[in-house]
C-alpha cells in the first residue's frame, strides 16, 4: 500500500471512531503494515494539521472533513459560537447536556428541531425509525429464507437513545415477519463508538462462532461488526444496516461482500428540511407537530440511484435529491431579506459522515435562503447555557437580600456571580472566605466586607481550616448562601473537599437562613463530603431543567424552591425565613 491510501485509511478508521484510536489497531485494520510505519504516517499527518497524535495513537482533528488528497474545507470547520441565533437544531445527546440545550432553546422562545430523537420542548427532525428498522428487517428475512435454516442473530445496538432503539427492535421485528426459520437474537451494546462495538461483536463472536446474521443500528455498528466477524475468521455472515451515513459504509455495500442491504436515512435531506422548516418558522409560519424525513433500503444494485461515488467520497444524486424532496410536503418560505438570522446546529459528532454530510446540506440551503448557519460542538452550547442559568441564579439570590443585612457568601462559581449582582448595593455586610468575593466587592462604597481568617487554599482561592470558625462564635448573620458541588434529597448539600465542606458548615452554623444555589447540572448530585443535611437548607435556588422529582423530595423536606429562570424580574421582597433552631446541633 502507497504512503497516500495508508494516509487516506488513516484518516477514514479515524472519522468511523469518531475518538482516539491506537497505532496497533490502526495497523491492524489496515494489515500488511506495521506499527513503526504507521506512527510516521500519523506524525506526517499531524504535521499537516489533519489529525491529533495521543499518547500511543491518534484522534481526527474536530475541522478535518473529507478524507481526500487536500486538506479539509473551511465549510466543514466548527464554529464555537451559537449565541444569539433565532433557531436551532439540537441531535440526541445523552447526559445533563440535553438538558442545558434544550434550556437554551426554551428560555429564549426559539423554534426547536429535536434531530433523530424526539425531545421535551422540540418538534421532531427525523425518520420513522422503528419502520426504517421494520422494512430493513423483513428485506432481510427475505433475503435470508432458503439460505439458511436457522438465524443466528448478532444486534450491535445503541441502547441509551431511543432513535437506536427503536431501529433494533423494528428489525427483530421484520425479519421474524419474513423468516420462517428460527431466529435465535443476541444483542449487545455498541455505544455508538466503533471501538466499543468492535469489542462487543469480538466477544460476541468468541462465545457464539456461529453467527451468520449481522444487524447495526448505524454505520460504525455495522463496520465494526463486520469486521470482528474478518477477525475471527467467520466467512459466511450476511450484515444490515441502518443508517447510510456515506463513507465506508458505501463502500462495503458496492463491494457485494457481507454487507447485503442498508436503510439509507439521507442525512442531506434531514439538513434541508431542517433549514427549510426553520426559515418558514422565521418568516412567520407555525411549526409543524413533526418533520418526517424518508428512508429507503438501498441494496448494492439501487446504490447507485440515490448515492454516486464522487473522488474519495460519495454524493447524493441531484435526481434522487430532486424525487426525494418533490414527493414531500415541504413547509412555504421565501428568501429572508435584512438582516441575516442565525439557525444554531450542535451536532452530536462533528467528525462522523452524517453529521458532516447534513452540515454541509444545511449550510448551502441555509445560504440559498438568505440565512447564515452557525454549527458548534455540544460542550460549547452547553457551557454558555449554564454560564447564562448561573448568572439567573446569582440575580435571583441577590433579590433575596436587603439593606441593612449581614449575609454569608462562600467561595464558588455562583458565590462569584453573586457578588458581582451585589457590587452596586449598599447597607449591606458581606462575609466571606473566599478571595474572589473579597476581591470583587472589597472598596465599594457602600459595602462592608469582612475576611474570615483561616489557612489560603490556593486551587480554590479560599480560607479553610479550624481557625475559620473563631469569628463566627460571637457572630450571627441574617443568611449564608453556598455555593455547593451536588446537592440531592438524600445527602444534602456537599462538597468536593473536605476542608471547604466543614467551611461551608461554619456558615450554616451561624446563619439565621440557608440559601443553596445550585444549577441543574449540580441537583441530584452527591459529592463526596456533604456540608448539611437537606432539613437544614431553607431556599435552593436552582432552573426549570433540575429534575421534578428531586424538586418534590426538597419541597417536601420544607425547602423552598426558587426557578431562577422563570421568575419574574419584579420579584425582589424576601422571603421571611422559618423558625431557625441552633444548627451548630444540625
Amino acid at each position: 500500500m502507497i504512503k497516500r491510501q495508508r494516509e487516506n485509511r488513516i484518516l477514514e478508521i479515524l472519522a468511523q471512531a469518531g475518538e482516539e484510536v491506537s497505532v496497533l489497531e490502526i495497523a491492524q485494520r489496515i494489515g500488511r503494515v506495521s506499527s513503526v510505519t504507521i506512527r510516521r504516517d500519523i506524525v506526517r499527518l499531524a504535521g499537516e494539521g489533519r489529525v491529533e497524535r495521543t499518547h500511543g495513537g491518534a484522534l481526527l482533528q474536530s475541522a478535518s472533513a473529507e478524507v481526500a488528497e487536500a486538506p479539509a474545507p473551511r465549510e466543514n470547520a466548527l464554529q464555537d459560537e451559537i449565541e444569539g441565533v433565532d433557531a436551532i437544531v439540537l441531535p440526541p445527546i445523552g447526559g445533563r447536556g440535553a438538558d442545558t440545550l434544550r434550556m437554551l432553546a426554551k428560555r429564549r422562545h426559539i423554534p426547536f428541531l429535536a434531530e433523530s430523537s424526539p425531545q421535551e420542548g422540540g418538534v421532531y427532525l427525523g425518520p420513522d425509525n422503528f419502520t426504517a428498522g421494520r422494512e430493513l428487517g423483513r428485506a432481510a428475512g427475505r433475503m435470508m429464507a432458503g439460505a439458511i435454516a436457522e438465524a443466528r442473530l448478532l444486534l450491535v445496538s445503541l441502547e441509551t437513545l431511543p432513535n437506536t432503539r427503536a431501529r433494533c427492535d423494528g428489525f427483530i421485528k421484520g425479519f421474524g415477519e419474513t423468516f420462517s426459520g428460527v431466529v435465535r437474537p443476541w444483542r449487545v451494546d455498541g455505544q455508538g463508538s466503533f471501538r466499543i462495538a468492535l469489542r462487543a461483536s469480538l466477544d460476541a463472536f468468541a462465545a457464539y462462532p456461529d453467527i451468520n446474521v449481522i444487524f447495526g443500528v448505524n454505520d460504525h455498528s455495522v463496520l465494526a461488526a463486520i469486521e470482528a466477524s474478518d477477525r475471527a475468521g467467520v466467512a459466511d455472515v450476511s450484515a444490515f444496516s441502518v443508517g447510510g451515513e456515506g463513507g465506508a459504509l458505501f463502500d462495503a455495500l458496492a463491494s457485494r461482500g457481507k454487507l447485503k442491504a442498508a436503510s439509507a436515512l439521507f442525512p442531506e435531506i434531514v439538513g434541508i428540511r431542517a433549514v427549510e422548516t426553520l426559515a418558514s418558522a422565521l418568516h412567520g409560519g407555525a411549526m409543524p407537530e413533526e418533520v418526517r424525513t424518508p428512508h429507503v433500503v438501498v441494496t448494492p444494485d439501487t446504490l447507485d440511484r440515490y448515492y454516486r461515488k464522487a473522488g474519495a467520497g460519495w454524493g447524493l444524486a441531484p435526481e434522487a435529491e430532486a424525487s426525494i424532496l418533490g414527493g414531500a410536503e415541504r413547509p412555504a418560505f421565501v428568501r429572508s431579506v435584512g438582516p441575516r438570522r442565525a439557525i444554531g446546529f450542535v451536532p452530536h459528532y462533528p467528525a462522523h459522515d452524517w453529521y458532516r454530510n447534513m452540515a454541509r446540506a444545511m449550510r448551502e440551503r441555509a445560504e440559498a435562503l438568505g440565512f447564515e448557519l452557525r454549527i458548534a460542538a455540544p460542550q460549547s452550547g452547553i457551557a454558555r447555557e449554564i454560564a447564562a442559568i448561573r448568572r439567573l441564579i446569582a440575580r435571583s439570590a441577590a433579590r433575596l437580600v436587603q439593606a441593612g443585612d449581614t449575609i454569608l457568601i462562600n467561595g464558588g462559581i455562583l458565590s462569584a456571580l453573586l457578588a458581582d449582582e451585589l457590587m452596586s448595593r449598599t447597607g449591606i455586610t458581606i462575609v466571606t472566605n473566599a478571595v474572589d468575593v473579597m476581591e470583587r466587592l472589597s472598596g465599594r462604597p457602600g459595602l462592608k466586607v469582612i475576611m474570615t481568617s483561616g489557612e489560603y487554599q490556593p486551587k480554590d482561592r479560599c480560607l479553610v481550616g479550624p481557625s475559620l470558625g473563631a469569628l463566627f462564635e460571637t457572630m450571627r448573620v441574617d443568611r449564608a448562601f453556598l455555593s455547593v458541588d451536588g446537592i440531592s434529597p438524600h445527602f444534602g448539600a456537599s462538597a468536593t473537599d473536605e476542608r471547604l465542606a466543614l467551611a461551608a458548615k461554619r456558615f450554616v452554623d451561624a446563619s439565621r437562613e440557608v440559601v443553596v444555589m445550585a444549577d441543574h447540572s449540580l441537583v441530584g448530585v452527591e459529592a463526596s463530603h456533604r456540608i448539611v443535611v437537606l432539613g437544614a437548607i431553607d431556599d435552593l435556588i436552582t432552573d426549570s431543567a433540575s429534575l421534578p422529582a428531586d424538586r418534590l423530595a426538597f419541597a417536601s423536606m420544607g425547602t423552598r424552591i426558587t426557578l431562577a429562570d422563570e421568575e419574574p424580574e419584579e420579584m425582589a421582597a424576601p422571603r421571611t425565613g422559618r423558625p431557625v433552631a441552633d444548627r451548630r446541633k444540625a
